[in-house]
């Protein structure tokens, strides 16, 4: 019997030697490979570049996400602000001015003869002095303008304005398109007198007048609405040269006998020069 249960006592030792060394294997390769999962998943250089590197090219690349999302919101903006301007330019363009407020020019009052006033007064070298209301009424009754060119098929001439400033004259074209939509091209006019030769001063006129609308930008009219500057406003120099040969009497009596426009507020003053006192020139 003793030897009986010594039997089973190495036996049972045997059984739990193998198991434990059985379980040590198991141990052994859990615990490779765990160290193996961490080698691969987590590398750690030797003098630690990869811990540094990687956030420092993440911050170059949002970096330069960022600049690029920035400029091409400024794109986006300065294309908007210029399609906005643009709307705005055709808008100002296409609204006429309102000329209500221009004496004569929309009254049913008769005119006065003005070539024959002017004939007989500049002989006699008297300054003569004409109103607003008189120029347009009389410039309703004699002068019929027509609209040449591509738009001719689109609009037709309703009349011809004249509204007097201190320093200048601003004539407006109105044309109608269509049915009843008005729109109107204005120049401003100036005169200066240069002296020369005090037998034979010179007239020049300008195509400007008004405060400049930006800086040395010279104001030469309107288009609608719209500002434009005077080296733009000489495209309509031809239609001036048409209208001064609809009136070639009164335009060659004056500068036979040598008057110089003078623009005031709602009024035009004609003086012959003979009468102006100017050391050299004036306007």
């Amino acid at each position: 019997m003793p030897s009986e249960q010594n039997r089973r006592r190495k036996k049972k030792k045997k059984l739990t030697e193998f198991r434990e060394l059985w379980g040590s294997l198991f141990t052994k390769n859990r615990q490779e490979e765990n160290l193996t999962q961490s080698t691969i998943y987590s590398p750690v250089m030797d003098d630690g570049e990869e811990e540094e590197e990687t956030p420092a090219r993440a911050s170059l690349f949002r970096k330069l996400w960022m600049l690029s999302n920035f400029w091409a919101l400024m794109a986006l903006l300065l294309f908007v602000a210029f399609i906005i301007t643009m709307v705005v330019i055709t808008v100002r363009m296409w609204l006429p001015q309102d000329l209500s407020d221009i004496e004569g020019y929309d009254d049913t009052l008769p005119s006065r003869n003005l070539e024959r006033l002017i004939c007989r007064k500049a002989p006699l070298r008297e300054v003569i002095v004409i109103p607003e209301a008189d120029v347009n009424r009389y410039l309703r009754d004699t002068c019929r303008i027509r609209q040449d060119g591509f738009f001719s098929i689109f609009s037709q001439g309703h009349g011809i304005a004249v509204r007097f400033h201190n320093g200048y004259a601003e004539l407006i074209i109105d044309r109608v398109f269509g049915r009843d939509t008005h729109q109107t091209t204005a120049v401003n006019i100036s005169f200066t007198r240069e002296v020369k030769d005090e037998d034979a001063p010179e007239l020049h006129v300008a195509l400007r007048g008004g405060k400049p609308i930006f800086g040395t930008i010279h104001r030469g009219g309107r288009i609608g609405k719209l500002a434009i500057p005077q080296r733009h406003i000489v495209i309509l120099q031809p239609a001036l040269e048409t209208l001064k040969s609809s009136y070639p009497a009164i335009c060659d009596v004056l500068l036979e006998n040598g008057y110089c426009p003078f623009f005031e507020e709602g009024r035009v003053v004609l003086r012959p020069y003979s009468t102006i006192q100017s050391p050299k020139s004036q306007q």
